[in-house]
């Protein structure tokens, strides 16, 4: 046709009919959604009686290597209260006879209520003093009690409070006790107090509160009683027409068969506890969802947990269901199998029970004292993978307690969440150290934080209780004492610093410098006489490891232990970005550090602040100078302006301390002093003079130049990181993988403890293979001089005794740690440390074992001795005990 255009499909014209299709889809999903399906959303949102009701999954099995279930999930029965407005009518009647059914089957009512009576108290689960008065604040905040003091402080403030402000809201919320709080619920949950006696106002108040808790979600009934029989189960199904609002629901429930076995490596599961937005992405329901909380619970929680099912119900007004309108079923989570050996486990947390008891039965141990002997922890740790086969951490605890509402008990409670004021009590009593002040002590080795003016909050600064859920195993970074003594010699020889053959007089004693003054004394040790490198690991010998760290240093630098450790596991470069701080554990871990410069400068810096915010804070010095009080520590009052203050002072403090002289200015500590006088209100009609605040700053400069700075420059960290003290620090964990490098060659194994994944019919998902971290690439001669010390130490040396009459040849080293000279002071002693593997000529396990206060290391080989009869099924024919 004449003047018809040619039409082009363009860009443009794609673009338009893509739009046009994106536009039709929504409109159709929205015309279902609001006509065709409108009506069923309309009473789901509108009508009480529709409900989406969650079914939780069974957590996924965990089991040791051989198949043995170490956790699992059963089917249980628990008991519920739907509030409706028609079960609301009869609530306390209905509860009354649930309570009293209850009562006659030998149940128990869900309790994780935090509010206790008979004393009045609260019981938060936290592990220091600072966590507990924070989840106070928390629980006090979220049931209402925080409004009428923000009305009464700050009735007509319009925006938002300021820090100053919050602490002074957090200070009054404090001062409420635990009765007050009762009786606060009491009128808020409208409970009768005279009809009815306390015990049972309580019981009330946990199904009330419970229900507050509640209240945002679309449906969340409020659990009575968890884990009941089946016949209690079946006389509550008989008697739910009397009982509006109550329903009895299966669900699953994470079972531990072996109580306490494994605890440390299994960690647990608890109710989250908050509403916290992570979890709440996740599809959690945070006020009645378990989590893992801690070891493998926690590390595999997304593996766990499985997927929940759940459906869509109509309920009659008692909150009971009548109709299924959808239902989506729920999922088991996968099956966790590990290295563990239930057997090696089981013998080696045995023994260690044993052996502190002993020790603390009979607590003179020669110049110990080991009557705190309450810790500990062992490891052991396949040499040719890296799997873990036994991970022990000492006291345990039990996890059934944390997987059911109510199952912590108030006694499990003060068990695993100690309260530090009355502990502290009983520990300085039992050891004896009261001195001429009780209270003196308490405050010396307990300290109350005076930030915080209502609560009494201590602190355990002497590491003195026991921590059931704290992993000894993984997180207690410790001195290794003597067992570092292998490092050393593997330092010394692949250097060439020495030879298998270097050899010197032990006349007890080391020259740090300085003359007659300079001389440490190894009494206890006494003479050993002449010495090669065998002989000085099976002895032990102090003066010939610190003379080849001395040796070490003046050949090299500071650093040249450290580069040598680093490939054994034993801390990683902290200047290196690539630095992996792990030894390869699926678990949380902390990550122990050798001696090396940077680290020592970091450790004083932090070290030195404390003591320089405490010298300015009394206002004197270590050599009697005097100053006016200076306070840098952090308060909850303190202003931005005061608070940037005290930062950049601490800042200068800790670069003094790292550089010295060449970071030490004067002019800038004398106007950092000047400003906070000026700014902080505790200052004011002081007038403090410019004469008062050079005096301030020349303590400073004693504190960190003269004293903290001139030790880091000295080479006695060197010598004392030479025989495993001083800085060195590390966990049970790395110690068994450096002794397992040893073992096997030179080569370090990333250290696994799962095995391998599953799912819920037992077929793999997941294999962990073993994965080498390093190859050390140290000379097979340095590793067989080093095997010939330890092969010397349990044949003839310091864990003799232990190995009497072991049918395997061992290889070992012991070690006594001290954790500070005025130890005895406080009631704590050295940390026993032994180290092994086994067989000597064939090595297949690498072990450590550690008992805090235990005294002397030798007694931590038999410990070691039961792990390698459990290993390889030896009988055990030592009756010996008694090791020192």
């Amino acid at each position: 046709m004449e003047g018809r255009k040619e039409r082009k499909f363009t860009r443009y014209t794609a673009l338009i009919v893509i739009m046009v299709i994106i536009f039709t889809a929504i409109a159709g999903k929205l015309f279902f959604l609001q006509v065709l399906a409108g009506e069923f959303y309309s009473e789901m949102a509108n009508n009480k009686s529709i409900r989406e009701i969650a079914e939780a999954a069974p957590r996924g099995n965990i089991l040791d290597k051989n198949g043995s279930v170490l956790a699992k999930s059963v089917q249980t029965y628990k008991l519920v209260y739907n509030q409706t407005d028609e079960s609301d009518k009869h609530f306390f009647d209905t509860m009354s006879k649930v309570f009293d059914i209850l009562d006659k089957s030998g149940e128990t009512q869900k309790d994780d209520f935090e509010l206790k009576i008979n004393p009045y108290s609260f019981q938060f689960r936290g592990d220091d003093d600072e966590t507990k008065r924070i989840l106070e604040i928390k629980f006090k905040t979220e049931r209402g009690l925080v409004d009428e003091i923000k009305n009464r402080l700050y009735k007509n403030k319009k925006n938002k409070l300021t820090e100053v402000e919050k602490a002074k809201v957090d200070e009054e919320l404090l001062k409420i006790t635990p009765e007050e709080t009762f009786k606060k619920l009491m009128k808020k949950y409208k409970i009768d107090d005279k009809k009815y006696s306390i015990d049972q106002q309580r019981r009330f108040m946990i199904i009330k509160d419970t229900l507050k808790m509640n209240s945002f979600s679309v449906y969340k009934p409020a659990v009575v009683a968890t884990n009941i029989k089946q016949e209690t189960a079946f006389k509550f199904y008989q008697m739910l027409n009397e009982l509006p609002g109550i329903d009895v629901i299966r669900e699953p429930m994470r079972s531990y068969p072996n109580g306490e076995l494994a605890s440390a490596v299994l960690g647990y599961i608890s109710k989250i506890g908050s509403n916290d937005d992570k979890y709440i992405e996740k599809g959690y329901d945070v006020s009645t969802d378990y989590i893992g909380q801690s070891g493998i619970e926690g590390a595999f929680e997304d593996r766990l947990k499985g997927s929940k099912g759940g459906e869509i119900a109509k309920l009659n007004k008692q909150g009971r269901k009548i109709e299924e309108l959808g239902k989506r079923d729920p999922y088991p989570g996968q099956t966790i199998q590990l290295t563990i050996d239930k057997d090696v486990q089981k013998a080696t947390e045995d023994a260690l029970d044993q052996r502190m008891k002993e020790l603390r039965d009979n607590p003179s141990q020669g110049s110990s004292y080991t009557a705190n002997a309450t810790r500990g922890a062992a490891v052991a740790i396949d040499v040719n993978t890296g799997a873990v086969i036994a991970l022990v951490s000492r006291p345990g605890f039990d996890p059934n307690a944390f997987a059911a509402p109510g199952g912590l008990s108030s006694d499990l409670y003060k068990q695993y969440y100690p309260d530090i004021d009355d502990e502290g009590k009983k520990y300085i009593e039992r050891m004896g150290i009261a001195g001429e002040n009780e209270e003196d002590t308490l405050n010396k080795l307990f300290p109350v934080d005076i930030s915080v003016k209502v609560k009494t909050i201590r602190k355990d600064l002497k590491d003195t209780l026991p921590k059931p859920l704290f992993n000894y195993a993984t997180q207690s970074r410790a001195m290794p004492g003597s067992t570092f003594k292998m490092m050393t010699a593997i330092a010394g020889l692949e250097t060439r610093v020495i030879t298998p053959e270097y050899g010197m007089d032990d006349e007890m004693y080391f020259d740090k410098g300085g003359g007659m003054a300079g001389r440490v004394y190894f009494r206890d040790d006494g003479r050993n006489g002449w010495v090669d490198l065998a002989r000085a690991i099976e002895k032990s010998s102090n003066p010939y490891f610190m003379t080849v760290g001395k040796m070490l240093r003046d050949k090299y630098d500071d650093n040249i232990l450290a580069k040598y450790a680093w490939k054994f596991g034993l801390g990683a470069d902290p200047t290196s970005s690539s630095a992996n701080y792990s030894t390869g554990l699926e678990i949380p871990e902390a990550f122990g550090q050798v001696y090396n410069l940077w680290s020592l400068k970091n450790t004083y810096a932090q070290t030195y602040l404390w003591k320089t915010e405490e010298v300015l804070k009394s206002g004197s010095d270590d050599k009697g100078n005097k100053c006016t009080s200076i306070d840098i520590y952090d308060r909850d009052g303190d202003s931005s302006k005061v608070k940037k203050i005290k930062s950049d002072i601490k800042t200068q403090i800790q670069n003094s301390i790292k550089d010295g002289d060449k970071a030490f200015n004067k002019d800038t500590y004398t106007s950092l002093i000047n400003n906070l006088i000026q700014e902080d209100p505790q200052y004011k009609d002081k007038n403090i003079s410019y004469k008062e605040i050079k005096a301030v700053v020349n303590i400073i400069y004693n504190v960190t130049v003269s004293d903290a700075n001139s030790q880091i420059r000295a080479g006695f960290s060197m010598y004392d990181a030479s025989i495993g003290q001083g800085i060195d620090a590390f966990t049970p964990v790395q110690l068994a993988n450096y002794i397992a490098t040893i073992a096997n060659g030179g080569t370090r194994y990333s250290v696994h403890i799962v095995d391998k994944f599953l799912d819920a019919d037992g077929k793999l998902i997941e294999q962990v293979k073993p994965e080498i971290a390093e190859k050390t690439g140290v000379k097979q001669e340095t590793l067989d001089a080093v095997k010939a010390g330890m092969n010397a130490v349990n044949e003839k040396g310091t864990a003799a005794e232990a190995f009497k009459g072991f049918t395997i040849q061992t290889a070992g080293k012991t070690g006594t740690a001290t954790i500070s000279n005025d130890a005895q002071s406080f009631g704590r002693t050295d940390t026993a440390v032994y180290v092994g593997f086994a067989p000597s000529d064939n090595p297949k396990i690498a072990v450590c074992v550690m008992i805090y206060d235990g005294g002397h290391g030798s007694g931590a080989a038999y410990v070691a001795r039961s792990m390698y009869e459990a290993f390889f099924k030896i009988s055990n024919n030592n009756n010996s005990k008694n090791g020192n």
